[in-house]
């Protein structure tokens, strides 16, 4: 597992000049998203969190789904991608490190997270979890999605060139490289882990759901 990524301030710079074109990684990322969205299984009237927002189309999915009497809650680092998600969705947003959540302890019944730990330098990853494992309710369903290791010839082929690419400049990859979170997970004390792992045009995504 690649240990170092981007620092926040400079991960932040890369989303924030990559702006709108970050839709572009529908075309790869998609499939696994959605598959997040069915295991979160968001239903009116819950409150739920979503870290690493993006330009908002995952979160418009999640606030449609806890509507009427729920709320859809996001945040982000970059300023950029909460002004799109804002203008996309309308929804309550906050610009802040997800390794210190501003939220009071279990404060959610479920928490999404998708192609944002990726980005997190693998010492960190435990406070991470650490704070999810807190903002969420017992019980609370937790879902990430990130970047993985190949599980067939076209995605390992594809992470090998990643992971050659990711050695010369961390930043052409955006930061992101794969992980495979799943032990991560069941140790920051979360139980009923599910793993799944999907390939979509070569590119594999690790699809996690646990509870609290």
């Amino acid at each position: 597992m690649i240990e170092e990524t981007l620092s926040s301030a400079a991960a932040q710079q890369f989303y924030d000049r990559l702006g709108a074109g970050h839709d572009r990684a529908e075309f790869y990322e998609a499939r696994a998203k959605q598959r997040g969205l069915e295991l979160l299984a968001a239903r009116p009237g819950q409150r739920i969190l979503n870290v690493g927002v993006g330009t908002g189309k995952e979160h418009l999915q999640i606030q449609a789904a806890a509507a009427p009497n729920g709320q859809a809650l996001g945040l982000d680092l970059s300023p950029v991608m909460l002004r799109l998600a804002h203008q996309r969705t309308g929804a309550p947003l906050c610009r802040a490190n997800a390794r210190f959540l501003p939220y009071p302890a279990a404060s959610f019944d479920a928490l999404f997270s998708s192609y944002m730990l990726d980005l997190i330098p693998v010492r960190l990853l435990p406070a991470f979890l650490a704070e999810f494992w807190r903002a969420l309710k017992p019980g609370g369903r937790l879902v990430l999605v990130s970047l993985t290791e190949g599980v067939n010839l076209p995605s390992r082929a594809l992470v090998g060139l990643w992971k050659t690419a990711y050695a010369i400049s961390p930043t052409a990859c955006g930061g992101c490289r794969p992980l495979q979170l799943a032990g991560m997970v069941a140790a920051a004390g979360f139980s009923h882990i599910d793993r799944d792992v999907i390939v979509q045009m070569a590119f594999p995504s690790e699809v996690i759901s646990a509870r609290r």
